[in-house]
């Protein structure tokens, strides 16, 4: 009874802010969104009352989460309920299909759920790890199985939305863009011929988590997939069926790339107003025109009216959520802190992590082999597969060996007579040496948008005054509480950060 007395507090706050939508960042959202929304909120929120938490899927978890309705702070349950129903989910995971591992990390992010560290278990590495070396992630958890597409776009998503940074990202975006087929389109098996709509517009998410461009050729191509396959009544067809399942992927995948889908028309009518009109009296969606509730097309379609209400893609809304828990979790990290800003955003991000998950330690000292790994994760490159043993220092068995002989191997980083001094901390003229290495590699040409910092070069090492004033030239010097450059001075956690968030920023 108190359960169901939440849930009905939360529904009503939930419409009664809907109907103040002219305060809000939602101010420009067509009232039928709105009604759609709280409609569909409504019916399964009701559903739930009667049924319980087995009545919500892991979709619906996720769909009522981006509709403001709380399951970590009990609005649909207590706390101890729906920790020990997500526990038994993860253990009814499937372990042949990589997609239910992926699902199931969008659910806990939904959840307010740290997925790195849930029941024991670490599904984001889980993830991580069923990749293949030509970034193809499996089929299954175990690393099995090239087939599926789908298996490779929802790891991709999954990882995106959980504020991680996709590992392999260029074999990644280069196995799933050596799948679209001659029309632009996508199926979800990767030996198939014929294009499917649901695949494509999934795919499209995908390239958006990749961080790719609008202007790149197979965005290009996929989006003019969609266009074409659009019907006379502004839906689509999948599996020989206009449904609203088809017509909800789409929006996500428009919304995620800047496009406006109420302006995707076929006559008068649009994409939204065909997933609208598979919208039954009771709040539900049905698969087809007509037909009955269906579980998944209300789902889906919670994610579509999401995406319409915010004019904001659910998975970078997923991504906020997910980067703004890990930042809160770091106790000792506050936001007078000099370096926040550049910090927390690097963390959401998934460029920087605590020393442990409660601790970030800003004013610690960065030794070079943690300044390589930061490096790596900023240009997009994993570590090594294999040691090669170019250190004397640098055994095997060190954590830094498969990193720093990495970034040496790209020309990041460099040793001398065969020592890598790993564990030494590193000085601002080295790190700006090294930067200015990087954004030349690159080719990063911008100038950063920064105040200009003295330099005494008298005080710089004869080896690092070129790559300083590079630095300099690039404003990319300053990234400090010193008012000016001190080369021989060691650096901070936090100032590292500062200058990583900087190179980021002229990409």
């Amino acid at each position: 009874m108190e359960a169901q007395m939440r849930v009905k507090a939360s529904l009503l706050s939930f419409i009664a802010g809907i109907t103040l939508l002219q305060s809000t960042v939602y101010a420009q959202v067509q009232p039928d969104i709105q009604h759609s929304s709280a409609k569909a909120v409504q019916y399964v929120s009701e559903k739930y009352m009667a049924k319980g938490v087995t009545a919500l899927d892991d979709w619906m978890i996720i769909g009522l989460a981006l509709h403001e309705m709380d399951v970590e702070n009990g609005s649909l349950g207590t706390k101890k309920i729906w920790d020990e129903e997500l526990k038994k989910r993860l253990h009814a995971l499937d372990a042949r299909k990589t997609t239910d591992y992926a699902r199931f990390i969008l659910t806990l992010v939904a959840a307010g759920k740290d997925s790195s560290s849930f029941a024991g278990e670490n599904l984001i590495e889980k993830l991580k790890k069923a990749q293949l070396l030509n970034g193809k992630f499996a089929d299954s958890i175990n690393g099995q199985g090239e087939n599926l597409i789908n298996a490779h776009v929802w790891s991709i998503i999954a990882l995106h939305a959980a504020g991680e940074q996709i590992p392999r990202a260029k074999q990644a975006k280069s196995w799933l863009v050596g799948k679209q087929l001659t029309d632009g389109g996508f199926h979800f098996d990767a030996a198939a011929k014929q294009s499917g709509v649901d695949m494509t517009a999934m795919s499209l998410l995908a390239m958006r988590a990749l961080g790719m461009n609008k202007d790149e050729s197979p965005v290009k191509k996929a989006l003019a997939y969609l266009q074409k396959t659009q019907n006379s009544s502004g839906g689509y067809q999948e599996g020989g069926a206009f449904n609203a399942e088809s017509a909800a992927t789409v929006i996500s995948a428009l919304i995620a790339w800047g496009d406006q889908p109420a302006s995707w028309k076929q006559g008068k009518t649009s994409v939204v107003d065909s997933l609208l009109s598979f919208q039954k009296t009771d709040g539900s969606f049905a698969h087809t025109k007509g037909g009955f509730a269906n579980q998944i097309a209300t789902s889906q379609a919670l994610l579509a009216l999401s995406d319409l209400r915010r004019h904001q893609s659910y998975i970078s809304v997923l991504r906020e959520k997910a980067g703004t828990r890990k930042v809160l979790a770091l106790q000792d990290f506050h936001s007078h802190y000099w370096a926040y800003q550049e910090m927390a955003d690097l963390v959401k991000n998934g460029y920087l992590q605590g020393v442990t998950a409660h601790q970030m330690k800003p004013d610690q000292q960065v030794t070079r082999a943690q300044f390589a790994a930061m490096l790596l994760r900023a240009v997009g490159e994993e570590p090594n597969q294999k040691t090669q043993g170019l250190f004397h220092d640098v055994p095997a068995s060190d954590w830094s060996s498969k990193v720093v002989e990495k970034a040496a191997s790209l020309g990041l980083m460099q040793g001398s007579k065969k020592q890598f001094r790993p564990h030494q901390g590193i000085t601002h003229e080295e790190m700006a040496t090294i930067s200015s290495r990087v954004a030349k590699r690159y080719g990063w040409k911008k100038v950063y948008a920064a105040s200009f910092t003295p330099v005494n070069y008298k005080l710089v090492s004869p080896w690092a005054k070129v790559s300083v004033i590079d630095m300099q030239n690039r404003k990319l010097i300053g990234g400090t509480r010193a008012t000016s450059f001190e080369p021989k001075a060691t650096v901070t956690r936090a100032e590292a950060a500062v200058l990583i968030y900087r190179l980021l920023r002229i990409r």
